[in-house]
């Protein structure tokens, strides 16, 4: 597929090794032999949405997702079930490189924590098991349910959470009331977080995505 020998073509250049899997079942089969999984979602046979499914059952491993321009709802469910990122086909080369290169990081990092649950976001201190924020070594006086929503971003080191995932993970359902109050709870946040709620630096909206917490001076670290 031309796609497939894109991919192959642009990270092989980048010196990585490339493993190939024609559909999800024999993709899943090889997951093992693999440090980053590319994903198609268009896939023969089982889905890629039932391929991540299966994968996050019992690995974090991180899952890049390829997607249509158009595909905003797959996109959104995707994320839901744990993907990583996603790169919109047609793809740059690369841009590519970079969410490989910085997907990858990520997971580095969080192998070498051994434990540690703290992660720096610009001047903010978040413990990503509990949501506790202190900024300036003083803490951020939130709600139990505010500490939920911020830990939920926290563990995902600058990547976009699915509205659908935080709906249902903070209230176990997920319909136009949950997500208005979703909406009114990110504001809540950022008037904590942010010194222009209006403006936000730290806690951004992904239109028809989600949420995401980002350093707007550099990468996240923990």
């Amino acid at each position: 597929m031309p796609v497939r020998a894109a991919l192959r073509a642009a990270l092989e250049a980048a010196s990585y090794t490339v493993l190939e899997a024609p559909n999800g079942e024999d993709g899943l089969t090889m997951i093992s032999k693999a440090d980053l999984l590319m994903l198609d979602l268009g896939l023969p046979g089982i889905s890629g949405f039932d391929v991540l499914e299966s994968l996050r059952r019992n690995s974090a491993m991180p899952v890049i997702v390829l997607s249509g321009q158009e595909e905003v709802d797959a996109k959104i469910r995707a994320l839901d079930l744990g993907a990583d990122d996603y790169v919109t086909k047609p793809f740059d080369a690369g841009e590519l490189l970079a969410r490989v290169r910085a997907a990858l990081r990520r997971a580095q990092e969080s192998a070498a924590k051994n434990g540690t649950t703290i992660v720096t976001i610009g001047p903010f201190v978040i413990d990503s098991l509990t949501g506790d924020t202190r900024r300036d070594d003083r803490p951020v006086r939130l709600s139990p349910m505010e500490a939920r929503f911020v830990k939920m971003l926290a563990q995902k080191s600058g990547q976009p959470v699915g509205t659908k995932q935080l709906t249902i993970t903070l209230w176990g359902n997920d319909n136009a009331e949950m997500r208005q109050a979703l909406r009114v709870l990110a504001r809540k946040v950022r008037c904590k977080l942010e010194k222009d709620p209006d403006a936000p630096r730290f806690l951004l909206t992904e239109p028809r995505l989600g949420y995401r917490l980002i350093n707007p001076e550099g990468a996240v670290t923990a």
